[in-house]
């Protein structure tokens, strides 16, 4: 019988048996102090966040029906996160009015969209989950992550069967839903690929652009990646092509004879294209694009706009698409073929990466401790939201 995922949803009590917290948590769950990185109005990261300590309820005493409170064990520093903290992405945080521990309150929402969470209790009423279980927040902005702790509703979780998660570190699943799935659903939702095609990419060193080298050569397909000019250039084109890059140059040399003349002479078609620039480097790479190709744009990190010539589009007939990997979940909501769908392909990633066929994103750990100061944590806070740090950061709780 196929594994299926857990929406969870229903009744049914559960007490802190079997969760695995330590022994001081449990006698001391009513009360329970947890931190959390929370910011009280929108504008630049390190500027905004501040890292309180909350007062969560337990099970038996203070939560409402059909929540359950969850332990974090990892959440990435994403730069859609740090875009809804400046106020300038699509999906609002979740502004609440949260009890602080010591009696005040505090307006405001906790940062970040992505990670996972392991129930540690349930309130009456929830069915299908239990302590123990490891969770994900169904949509972004369900709950903020960036958090040691919190009380959420049962029905915006996705639990991930405990055979999926076997071999896995908890990393992983909490970068599943957006860098590895936004590869997937594009390699798999934009053109019939068949085997040895082409798929050309910029900003191919990311998350989405890594996962995209490691799915392409899983699936037989062959991958053109592009990348800023830098100074240790060598050093990136040799680790992409560690992971199954067929071709690695930057920005600069893509506009060089030699390497526009090898691209044009490839012996197969460019089929897809994959955007997360914009501006003057995805109309170079659009060239590239046999006819009848798409290109998909699915970010736009430099702010500039994707322009392309009439004569690509009347004469190569090339197809410009945008995918937004928030709207393919919303869309598999009640829908039970896509959220089998949704199942399969989280299960294909997990299973590869157990696998050793496919690789997280490098990240830089911020360990959040339990009863970690507040001024240390906030220094540890800062120093992850900070653009340009040149480096992933994710925290592990």
């Amino acid at each position: 019988m196929a594994t299926r995922l857990l929406f969870l949803r229903g009744p049914a009590a559960r007490g802190l048996r079997g969760c695995g917290m330590p022994n001081s948590m449990r006698v001391q769950a009513r009360g329970l102090a947890a931190q959390a990185a929370v910011y009280t109005e929108t504008g630049s990261p390190q500027d905004v966040i501040q890292v309180v300590e909350r007062e969560l309820p337990d099970a038996a005493d203070g939560l409402e029906p059909g929540q359950v409170v969850v332990r974090m064990l990892a959440a990435p520093v994403n730069p859609s996160d740090l875009n809804q903290i400046e106020g300038t992405y699509p999906v609002r945080g979740r502004f609440a009015t949260m009890a602080l521990r010591g009696g005040a309150t505090i307006h405001g929402a906790v940062g970040g969209n992505e990670g996972v969470g392991e129930v540690v209790a349930t309130a009456h009423g929830v069915d299908g989950v239990q302590p123990g279980d490891w969770v994900v927040p169904r949509r972004a902005g369900e709950f903020g992550t960036w958090c040691s702790h919190t009380v959420a509703a049962a029905d915006g979780l996705v639990a991930i069967p405990r055979a999926w998660r076997a071999g896995v570190q908890p990393a992983d699943v909490a970068c599943l839903k957006v860098n590895p799935s936004t590869a997937y659903r594009m390699l798999r939702d934009f053109a019939e690929l068949r085997a040895g095609d082409y798929v050309i990419q910029n900003g191919a060193n990311s998350g989405v652009g890594r996962a995209v080298i490691q799915l392409a050569r899983h699936w037989g397909f062959r991958t053109i990646n592009v990348v800023r000019d830098r100074p240790h250039l060598a050093t990136l084109q040799q680790e992409l092509q560690a992971l199954g890059g067929d071709i690695v140059v930057s920005d600069r040399q893509l506009g060089d004879e030699d390497v526009k003349q090898r691209l044009r002479s490839l012996d197969a078609p460019v089929r897809l294209g994959f955007n997360c620039v914009g501006g003057r480097a995805t109309l170079q790479m659009t060239k590239f694009i046999s006819a009848g190709g798409t290109l998909v744009s699915y970010g736009g990190m430099s702010r500039q706009p994707v322009t392309l010539p009439t004569s690509l589009l009347l004469f190569n007939d090339i197809r410009a698409r945008g995918f937004w990997m928030n709207r393919w979940y919303a869309d598999c909501q009640g829908d039970s073929a896509r959220e089998a769908e949704m199942a399969a392909m989280w299960q294909d990633i997990l299973a590869l990466v157990r696998g050793g066929a496919f690789a997280t994103q490098p990240l830089a750990e911020s360990r959040w401790l339990a009863a970690m100061p507040l001024a240390d944590a906030q220094r540890l806070v800062s120093s992850a939201v900070a653009w340009g740090s040149g480096a992933k950061h994710a925290f592990s709780f």
